[in-house]
């Protein structure tokens, strides 16, 4: 996958009934492609992700920064694609890996540059947006993947791909709790994390996400990035 860096947001506050979708259509169809619109709400934003997918679907990706309650922000960036696109499981969540590792990259170069704030709120980021990816592969795309390929959880992709979870998150709690204190995580810890994240991504990005692409059709991949994007913490 191509790598990104974290762009530049224009930030528009929506509060609960003050805010149409149509406001929040316009300000995204303003942005150039690569810009992108930052929501922040005190309910889970539906009506805007609703509103983006009947009109602006395959034009944008939706990723969450804080999931409630009371406080959500959403990230909304606008793709070079024409609306109406289907996403493939593989060129979304893969976009997804790089957004990641793209923010775990720009914290560190915070706390080089001495921004202990930004690299801190940054680092956090990249937690809370991994650990939410992860979720969303548990819950919903590794069960998809069994049922169509007839494996089960114990056993293939889906196995190793859990086991690589578990011994990731760990090192992500040690990450978050660093940056909860405004400190720098461990290079040792940095270290173990990227060299996970590489291989485990590249298995995913290689044999997992394409399997599921081709056992699909276009529609019911579309249909699954979609509930990445709208995926609620609790589930």
């Amino acid at each position: 996958m191509i790598g990104m860096s974290p762009s530049a947001a224009v930030v528009v506050d929506i509060v609960t009934g003050a805010t149409a979708p149509s406001d929040v259509l316009a300000a995204f169809d303003a942005l150039a492609p690569g810009e992108a619109l930052l929501l922040r709400t005190v309910a889970r934003p539906e009506a805007p992700l609703l509103a983006l997918r009947e009109s602006r679907a395959g034009a944008y990706e939706w990723t969450p920064l804080v999931e409630g309650p009371g406080h959500w922000e959403v990230k909304v960036h606008k793709r070079d694609a024409p609306p109406g696109a289907l996403r493939g499981i593989t060129e979304a969540l893969g976009w997804d890996h790089d957004r990641l590792g793209a923010l775990e990259a720009a914290a560190m170069e915070a706390w080089g540059g001495g921004e202990t704030r930004a690299a801190a709120r940054l680092l956090l980021g990249f937690v809370f947006g991994l650990l939410r990816h992860i979720r969303f592969e548990e819950s919903v795309l590794f069960p998809e993947f069994e049922r169509l390929s007839g494996m089960t959880a114990d056993r293939g992709p889906t196995a190793v791909m859990r086991v690589e979870h578990r011994a990731i998150e760990p090192l992500l709690e040690d990450m978050r709790a660093a940056a909860a204190r405004g400190a720098r995580p461990s290079e040792p810890t940095r270290a173990d994390v990227r060299a996970m994240l590489h291989l485990h991504n590249l298995k995913e990005e290689s044999v997992l996400y394409p399997m599921l692409d081709r056992a699909l059709d276009p529609q019911e991949s579309d249909a699954l990035v979609y509930r990445f994007q709208a995926m609620d913490p609790a589930e």
